[in-house]
């Protein structure tokens, strides 16, 4: 009897351990996309924006006070990529791609009929 209740209690111990480190794994994963809010210059353009994260999947993206887009944020399916897809309600992406901590690639494309579609320009993070 008392070799089946240690077999429990030792059953339960390796079972508590596998849960926190699984539950230490999910808090630690590099997908967040918070590193990109904030103000981002571009040289090319001569202007800063200003990428402000709302909740999950909402995002603005602003010109000073004007606001340039209110974004929803999808997700790319291939693990390896690390581009952020950011589409407001008009159909206009916005595909941010980092380069390292303080750059990214960043590129509007309109959807079909519209003006608006860039070139990809690098843009660096303000630092206060």
């Amino acid at each position: 009897f008392k070799e089946v209740k240690m077999k429990k209690i030792l059953f339960t111990i390796l079972v508590l351990g596998f849960s926190l480190i699984v539950l230490s794994g999910c808090q630690t994963r590099e997908d967040s996309s918070d590193w990109l809010q904030g103000d981002w210059y571009s040289k090319d353009w001569n202007v800063t924006y200003t990428i402000i994260k709302q909740d999950e999947n909402d995002w603005e993206i602003r010109d000073g006070e004007h606001p340039i887009a209110k974004c929803s944020q999808e997700y790319i399916d291939d693990e390896d990529s690390k581009e952020i897809l950011l589409i407001d309600k008009k159909g206009t992406e916005f595909h941010i791609t980092p380069i390292d901590k303080t750059h990214i690639k960043f590129q509007q494309v309109s959807k079909d009929g519209t003006l608006g579609t860039t070139d990809a320009v690098e843009f660096v993070k303000k630092q206060y």
